[in-house]
């Protein structure tokens, strides 16, 4: 079945850029913290030190994490911003290359340090929940 989530209402945009070894995730929870955003979609781009990033073994039920650690291109990062009971989600995906393009993705974890800048954009919408999916171990989206 296809759940769908439709919204006419967006809201503010949201453009951060971050500094030398600020960590990305915990920094993109205190920009939706501090600006009480509820939900919305977020995208990124930048240059990093470092990446820690991870996969959900959907056998096992948990997220299998790995670091690399050297200056990376992030090229691509996109997720989505929820809420969960009282606190937010941040779900995103971040695919960043070494200098011979090689490329390391994954699920966005702490870890994430800045190395020359990180240019942030969210776009606010109406609000998403999730609840905890007893199959998978994972808190989806309710659509």
């Amino acid at each position: 079945m296809v759940r769908t989530f439709v919204t006419s209402n967006t809201g503010r945009v949201v453009v951060v850029r971050l500094e030398p070894g600020e960590d990305i995730f915990k920094s993109i929870e205190k920009i939706v913290s501090d600006n009480k955003i509820l939900s919305g979609q977020l995208s990124l781009i930048g240059a990093v030190s470092k990446v820690h990033l991870g996969y959900f073994d959907r056998h096992e039920k948990v997220y299998k994490d790995f670091v690399i650690d050297e200056d990376l291109e992030v090229v691509s990062c996109v997720g989505n911003i929820s809420r969960l009971n009282d606190g937010y989600v941040v779900h995103a995906h971040l695919v960043a290359s070494d200098v011979n393009g090689k490329c390391y993705a994954g699920h966005l974890m702490e870890g994430c340090e800045v190395s020359v800048t990180i240019e942030i954009v969210i776009t606010e919408f109406a609000e998403m929940t999730r609840t905890r999916d007893e199959s998978t171990g994972l808190n989806l989206l309710n659509l």
